[in-house]
């Protein structure tokens, strides 16, 4: 009975879940070994009562993500040449792109919670109206309400910050 819940949930979830691994990561092989070690700990999981299996699967690879990084953050201290990347980018190019990258973040983490979390579900992990209102116990015409409200407000932080 387990075993064909999870091979249901995982035939419906791995593409959504591996892709948000890969939009992490950026790495074919690493965003499968997420995907796939996620799985197993939802496996492990399985008999405890997840509310949002979709919402509790993809913190879950997040948190593995973050795991990770700690990891090979102390693993690869002393070698720093295989971790350089060679891209035909100037250091220009570079720098603007982590600039509009940093203020975009940090006007998205200023925000209240409330829209932090539903700009960040919506656009950056997949999640449909349907499923953030069902994640967040809410209707769907107040997670449309509460996401456009976000948007509004981010709108409205980017264009204070241009006037400057």
């Amino acid at each position: 009975m387990k075993n064909d819940l999870m091979e249901k949930l995982y035939m419906k979830y791995y593409s959504e879940l591996y892709l948000y691994a890969f939009s992490l990561c950026k790495n074919h092989y690493l965003a499968q070994d997420l995907t796939s070690d996620t799985f197993f700990k939802a496996f492990l999981s399985l008999d405890r009562d997840v509310k949002y299996f979709k919402y509790w699967v993809f913190r879950v690879c997040k948190n593995l993500y973050i795991n990770y990084l700690k990891k090979e953050k102390v693993c690869s201290s002393d070698n720093k040449l295989d971790n350089m990347q060679f891209s035909n980018e100037t250091p220009l190019d570079k720098i603007i792109e982590a600039e509009d990258k940093k203020r975009l973040y940090s006007l998205i983490i200023n925000l209240r919670e409330s829209y932090r979390e539903i700009l960040i579900l919506y656009y950056f992990c997949g999640f449909s109206i349907k499923d953030i209102s069902h994640s967040k116990g809410i209707s769907e015409s107040a997670a449309k309400t509460l996401l456009f409200r976000a948007r509004m407000k981010l709108k409205k932080e980017l264009e204070g910050e241009d006037e400057l």
